[in-house]
């Protein structure tokens, strides 16, 4: 996971989505299409977009480049590495650092499929099968 990335915002992380669904680099135009599409009710204004492309490459988390007056934009790290910032930052500021209580608090509050349960299971048995205190 890359260490120097900002915390993205709600906003932030929607413009992600955008970008990471779209394959090599993307354009504000394209951007600004993919977002509105996925929104209900009023969309974004184009100098909306500029701006929140301006902070998400501040953070570290965007690079471009220019040819003339047109700014292509690249993703600088991938969807999995925001949501690990992300389950991170949440299990850290809202259960103490506690991951049990992350866990808990989605089964009690989530409806969690026999298929997901299964699948937490299997992580669950790997995770334990990789630790440095199982040998």
């Amino acid at each position: 996971m890359v260490k120097s990335l900002g915390k993205l915002s709600p906003a932030e992380f929607e413009i992600m989505e955008a970008i990471w669904g779209h394959e090599g680099e993307t354009t504000i135009t394209d951007v600004l299409q993919r977002v509105n599409a996925a929104r209900e009710g009023e969309g974004l204004k184009r100098a909306t977009i500029q701006v929140q492309l301006r902070r998400l490459e501040d953070k570290g988390w965007l690079r471009h480049r220019a040819e003339g007056r047109r700014f292509f934009y690249r993703a600088t790290a991938g969807r999995e590495d925001a949501s690990a910032r992300l389950a991170g930052d949440l299990t850290e500021r809202v259960f103490e650092g506690s991951c049990s209580e992350l866990v808990r608090c989605l089964f009690e509050h989530q409806d969690v499929s026999p298929d997901e349960i299964a699948r937490i299971r299997a992580l669950l048995d790997e995770a334990e099968s990789s630790s440095p205190r199982n040998p």
